[in-house]
C-alpha cells in the first residue's frame, strides 16, 4: 500500500482503506463490522437452526 500511495506509512496510521474510501471508513471500521458479520449466526442463533 505503501509503493501504491507512495509511501504515507499506511500501517501506522488509518490504513489503506481510509484513504481508498476518502475517510469514510476507518481500518477500525472495517474490522469491527467485519467481527459483527462474522458472529451474526452466533447473535442470531435461532434463525440459524
Amino acid at each position: 500500500m505503501d509503493r501504491i500511495f507512495e509511501g504515507k506509512d499506511l500501517n501506522k496510521g488509518k490504513g489503506g482503506i481510509s484513504i481508498l474510501t476518502h475517510q469514510e471508513v476507518s481500518r477500525i471500521d472495517l474490522t469491527r463490522n467485519a467481527t459483527v458479520m462474522a458472529l451474526i449466526s452466533h447473535i442470531n442463533g435461532e434463525i440459524w437452526r
